[in-house]
């Protein structure tokens, strides 16, 4: 009888769902970061992150569930320049107050943009600026440095095998640069055409010209649409790139005033090294 009573107790306890374990749990905003980490921190630390695939984080809203996790965090990894991390600041202060915020952007030099009005909040100037800093591998590397600091000092324990890693990593990014600037030598029309103008950074490393039909935030008007089908005329521009996450249905207009077609990237992959190609290889091709 005892036998049985051991083995309906072992198998009770077997049964019930298990903890799961938030020690070694960090947030991240959008997907790149947690390739980011990932490349520096191995399988040492869990990842969160804030914005799903296929979620714009111009208007993405965070789940209940989502800011569970980030509440249980060790760190949160910013981009620094998003909408929706200045959005969750004021509430994570009443929730986690030990919860540490790292800015990634910190001694990247921001270039300005609209992105903060289109979301309807008001923010002091020096807030006004484009995030999209994982797009350029330069800036990168002063994203990945940030992580590695942040990281040692959440779990010093591995700080170690971190710096290996980080090691590693910034000989990829530094090896990712030397093919874009490989494959982009031969470009004599250094513009992009691009719907939201998310690729400003990678343009000011790779000596590009950014041209966004995507005006304020806001959908194109007759007369700015106008503007960039001369401006495409002029420039001899065929290619309008969209990010997946929007709606292509001006892309396309635009691109039959031009003759041209509407080419789709997606900078929020997840894999960052293989999207960072995939760009170039697009934007080398148009």
């Amino acid at each position: 009888m005892k036998k049985y009573l051991y083995l309906f107790f072992v198998i009770l306890f077997a049964c019930q769902p298990k903890t799961k374990d938030t020690s070694n749990l960090v947030s991240v905003s959008i997907l790149p970061q947690k390739y980011f980490v990932e490349q520096i921190a191995g399988n040492l630390v869990q990842v969160n992150v804030l914005v799903p695939p296929g979620s714009s984080p111009h208007n993405y809203e965070v789940l209940p569930s989502q800011m569970k996790d980030l509440d249980k965090s060790k760190a949160w990894l910013q981009v620094g320049l998003l909408t929706l991390e200045d959005a969750l600041k004021d509430k994570l202060a009443n929730i986690n107050k030990d919860l540490s915020i790292v800015n990634c952007s910190e001694g990247i030099t921001p270039i300005a943009g609209t992105e903060h009005e289109e979301e309807g909040h008001e923010h002091s100037a020096n807030e006004a600026f484009d995030p999209h800093i994982w797009l350029a591998p330069a800036d990168v590397k002063i994203m990945a440095k940030n992580t590695l600091n942040a990281l040692k000092v959440g779990f010093p324990q591995h700080s170690s095998a971190f710096d290996g890693n980080y090691t590693r990593f910034i000989a990829r990014i530094d090896s990712v640069s030397a093919v874009i600037d490989q494959k982009l030598a031969q470009m004599k029309n250094r513009n992009i055409l691009i719907f939201h103008p998310a690729l400003a950074y990678y343009a000011r490393q790779f000596n590009l010209s950014q041209i966004a039909l995507e005006f304020d935030g806001k959908e194109p008007s007759p007369k700015h649409m106008k503007e960039i089908v001369d401006l495409a005329h002029a420039q001899n521009i065929h290619v309008i790139f969209i990010q997946k996450e929007f709606d292509p249905a001006f892309a396309q207009q635009l691109s039959r005033e031009i003759d041209g077609k509407v080419v789709i990237i997606d900078p929020l992959d997840y894999s960052w090294e293989k999207q960072m190609l995939d760009i170039t290889d697009k934007i080398a091709a148009q």
